[in-house]
């Protein structure tokens, strides 16, 4: 029996794989297949109570591949070093979870770096100002699964929505989904292309979609949410085979 956290990690990194694939392009596919790999193991790292040496082994090989695509002695394999070290002591260890307000960051800078900035770096020696917006999208899917754990994390850890309360914490999720769309000049509602402009009002609809089913769903299931990884890299995909036709 396949358990459900392999299910629930296995479907997220299929969502992060479309998505880094979006945004690097089809030819850069093995940075997005390392990157989703890295997802899948972290997360089952991190919930995964049994075969911890197996995602240990997993991980060893995703960091060969790594050195192998960055160079041993480069930077941008050196951050993922550092990456590695912090996943593994995020509830052991140092155990940084247990930081007040620290999870949302410490995820976003986590996903940031190794879905953008080392590819993007390595790749093209800089990062533009768009690129930095995907950081926002990664902060709003950890502030909504802090949203999921409030019941859990009360009188253990200090998260934001329960400090600021679930109805505000609604609020800045669809306030950074607003901001994240119109940073990063991604929705294209005119375009003559069918799928792109279908994708297009389905994203420009997106927050409030969200909005309602946080205000209506009794029990939130984050993974949802994550669904919209897969939305934007499949958008990004077709701009892409568009630009290239």
């Amino acid at each position: 029996m396949i358990s459900s956290s392999v299910k629930n990690n296995g479907l997220l990194a299929i969502f992060a794989f479309v998505f880094a694939l979006g945004i690097l392009s089809i030819a850069h596919w093995t940075f997005a297949a390392l990157f989703s790999l890295s997802i899948f193991t972290s997360y089952q790292w991190l919930y995964e109570r049994n075969n911890h040496w197996s995602y240990l082994v997993l991980a060893g090989l995703i960091s060969l591949g790594y050195a192998i695509l960055l160079h041993p002695f480069s930077w941008s394999f050196a951050a993922y070093l550092v990456l590695g070290l912090l996943v593994l002591t995020y509830e052991k260890g140092i155990q940084w979870r247990k930081i007040p307000f620290l999870k949302p960051l410490f995820i976003s800078v986590c996903w940031f770096t190794l879905g953008i900035g080392i590819p993007m770096f390595s790749l093209y020696r800089q990062l533009h100002l768009h690129d930095f917006s995907h950081f926002i999208l990664f902060f709003v899917l950890a502030i909504v699964e802090d949203l999921e754990d409030m019941s859990k994390d009360q009188g253990h850890i200090k998260t934001i929505p329960l400090y600021l309360k679930k109805p505000a914490t609604e609020v800045l999720i669809v306030l950074a989904l607003f901001l994240y769309f119109t940073l990063s000049n991604l929705i294209q509602p005119f375009s003559d292309d069918f799928g792109i402009k279908i994708i297009s009002f389905l994203l420009s609809f997106a927050p409030w979609i969200y909005l309602y089913y946080l205000k209506k769903s009794p029990k939130i299931n984050h993974r949802y949410f994550d669904f919209i990884l897969f939305v934007i890299g499949l958008l990004h995909l077709l701009v892409q085979n568009k630009v290239n036709s």
